[in-house]
């Protein structure tokens, strides 16, 4: 199994120093900037996952520099959600820069491309074919997307709701093959290691058990 990382520091100097993690000391202001302007902001926000938006961009931009990503994408990520909140992308243009406001502006279009989980196969594999054409112009919108994704699994693993089925299965479906395709092999372990813990509890309890046990057979020889 894999171990799953909550990856969400509150604020201040311990979310800059997660989010800034492998980071010239340079390159930590402009993490810190992004915290600062998206902390008001996001205040008392809930995603329809019924995710609070703030915990959730730390969680995904920590997501973000566990995997090595650069100070811009790691900004867009934490800024994921500004583009709705604004209404466009006019203002992160100005305080950020044409390059992470494109990317927090692309990351808002994959958003509108979650689908029900009853569609066709046909479906699905278009929605997929939209997300893949996405990474043409730049692969990181689609790793911000999938760090996301891991994100909103971590939540479900503490806040058990009946629609973390469909998110398991929509996240098998699409997001774990992307993250298999990109490489991306810490999200795409942890994204099918979520999912099949919501959708077969029982099976993983019982792997978990097993490999629990052979571990403490391997230290006591």
């Amino acid at each position: 199994m894999v171990s799953v990382v909550q990856l969400h520091p509150q604020s201040g100097a311990a979310a800059l120093a997660s989010l800034a993690d492998g980071l010239p000391a340079i390159e930590h202001a402009l993490i810190g900037r992004a915290l600062e302007f998206a902390e008001p902001l996001y205040a008392g926000q809930v995603l329809s996952t019924g995710e609070p938006v703030w915990p959730h961009a730390l969680g995904l931009g920590a997501g973000l520099a566990a995997v090595g990503l650069d100070p811009a994408a790691r900004a867009a990520g934490i800024l994921f959600a500004a583009p709705k909140q604004l209404g466009g992308l006019d203002q992160l243009r100005e305080r950020f820069g044409e390059e992470i406001a494109g990317l927090a502006g692309g990351v808002e279009k994959l958003y509108r491309l979650r689908v029900a989980t009853r569609i066709s196969a046909e479906q699905q594999n278009e929605v997929l074919r939209k997300m893949v054409l996405g990474m043409v112009e730049d692969v990181r919108v689609v790793l911000i997307r999938l760090a996301s994704r891991t994100q909103t699994l971590r939540w479900y693993a503490k806040h058990p709701v009946a629609e973390r089925e469909s998110y398991a299965r929509e996240t098998l479906d699409i997001y774990a093959p992307l993250a298999n395709r990109l490489g991306v092999w810490q999200l795409k372990w942890e994204l099918e290691d979520l999912s099949f813990r919501f959708l077969e509890p029982e099976l993983y309890r019982k792997i978990a058990q097993m490999l629990e046990q052979k571990r403490t057979e391997r230290e006591q020889y």
